[in-house]
């Protein structure tokens, strides 16, 4: 599996069809699908500069993240403050990746992708099938009052969440990620948060201005078609339906299908290339983190199913993945 395609399309950018108050009176307390809905508005439209511990796989991350929003535009700086020196902007669709120790800035074109600290898609009268949301109360988080959602699911094939929103501007301030195990796989929390009306602008200008760096563009990846998708998937777990189909030429002449599914809360890519001339690719399953990864070889092809699922939800989507005819 190639580097470049291990981090796919994880989500899909919000189109919430209705508007909802950006504050609530305390006899008219919102439902839980209510409170989700404020939180994927806030994440895009809000003006905010904040600190937040991102932890997962044994590993801890300080973040700082500065995000403004004005007419439709999004523009978002995201630090590292703890290990290697890392900074990135994002200008809606154009990512630059800025490392200092390196002296290093690589650009690139990306889709509409997962924003931090996380996207919910709109349909949420869909997920409502597949998983249990309630309203957990009050909390503080960095100072603010954050109401807590838990998002519990009512099968074995996706994990579960909670989430605490901001009591009056819905912005996500904490997170937590639970496996089949009901154990804590992924947690995001701010400690430090400041709004903005109008963020300065000075804020969002990297560090990196007026030094001698080498800037590197990627060039974006190339799409095949030859008339048809080869690969299909016969047997979906319950809910999760196909959101994205692309076929790329890497490096090499090399041909990658990718297939990518959702409930509309959880992602699951499956990866499509042919076997090494070196043999047969890697066979079985693999866990980081939160991410599962299951592993198969069928008619010289080596396909790879990875996502924030369990490992029963990636395996048995990798098992049903066969030629058409």
């Amino acid at each position: 599996m190639t580097h470049t395609m291990l981090h796919p399309l994880l989500g899909s950018a919000l189109l919430l069809v209705s508007l909802v108050p950006q504050v609530f009176a305390a006899d008219d307390a919102p439902s839980p699908r209510l409170w989700l809905e404020r939180m994927s508005q806030a994440a895009h439209r809000l003006d905010y500069d904040g600190i937040f511990v991102y932890s997962h796989d044994g590993h801890m991350q300080t973040m700082r993240i500065v995000h403004s929003s004005r007419d439709g535009s999004e523009r978002e700086r995201l630090l590292s403050l703890s290990g290697p020196s890392r900074e990135v902007i994002r200008d809606n669709d154009r990512v630059t990746c800025i490392l200092p120790d390196d002296n290093t800035v690589v650009e690139e074109s990306t889709g509409p992708a997962r924003r931090l600290p996380i996207d919910l898609p709109s349909r949420l009268e869909t997920l409502e099938r597949y998983y249990n949301f309630t309203d957990a109360g009050s909390e503080r988080i960095a100072g603010h009052d954050t109401r807590k959602i838990l998002i519990t699911p009512l099968d074995r094939y996706r994990y579960g969440h909670a989430l605490w929103l901001h009591q009056d501007k819905g912005l996500l301030l904490r997170s937590e990620l639970y496996n089949e195990e009901g154990r804590v796989v992924e947690q995001l929390m701010y400690t430090a948060l400041e709004f903005h009306d109008q963020l300065p602008a000075a804020l969002l200008e990297p560090e990196t201005r007026g030094r001698d760096v080498v800037w590197q563009r990627a060039a974006p990846q190339a799409e095949w078609h030859d008339g048809a998708e080869r690969w299909t998937v016969g047997e979906l777990p319950p809910g999760f339906v196909l959101e994205n189909h692309r076929q790329h030429a890497m490096a090499g002449d090399a041909q990658v299908e990718h297939l990518l599914f959702s409930d509309g809360l959880a992602s699951v890519s499956v990866f499509i290339e042919p076997a090494s001339e070196q043999g047969e690719g890697l066979v079985g399953s693999l866990r980081l983190g939160a991410v599962n990864t299951f592993s198969r070889n069928l008619h010289g092809y080596s396909i790879t199913v990875m996502g924030e699922v369990p490992l029963l939800t990636a395996q048995r989507i990798a098992e049903s993945v066969s030629l058409r005819d």
